[in-house]
């Protein structure tokens, strides 16, 4: 349980970054600003519904999507793994909007997932 917190909380931080960008818009938080305990429990309910959703919906979509990532050697993945971006967005749309641009919606997923990489490799339980 406490890896999963920790997990999540630096998936959060990965949101509080690409918001404070600009590349994603949190409720009372951007550029400029500074954030608050609110503004983080935001955060950290959005990377708990992007967790969700990348656990959940993403591997379907992949499989789905296999035959497009084969011919493209798996550029298409992104695609995905922006879609499933897109989804947890709007699963919470109140807190989280996203820019018009797809490509700085994509740079954010980028960034995020990269957060969430690192925070799993951190968290990651030793196998004896």
């Amino acid at each position: 349980m406490v890896r999963f917190l920790v997990r999540m909380a630096i998936t959060a931080l990965g949101v509080l970054l690409v918001a404070y960008l600009g590349l994603i818009q949190l409720r009372g938080f951007g550029p400029g600003l500074s954030p608050s305990w609110a503004v983080f429990g935001m955060a950290f309910v959005f990377a708990v519904v992007l967790g969700l959703v990348n656990g959940i919906i993403k591997p379907i979509a992949q499989a789905l999507a296999l035959p497009i990532s084969v011919l493209t050697l798996g550029i298409f993945a992104l695609i995905v793994n922006l879609g499933m971006f897109y989804l947890a967005a709007w699963l919470v749309r109140p807190w989280v909007t996203l820019n018009d641009s797809w490509l700085m919606t994509g740079l954010a997923a980028i960034v995020v997932a990269l957060f969430s990489g690192v925070a799993g490799a951190m968290t990651k339980r030793d196998r004896d």
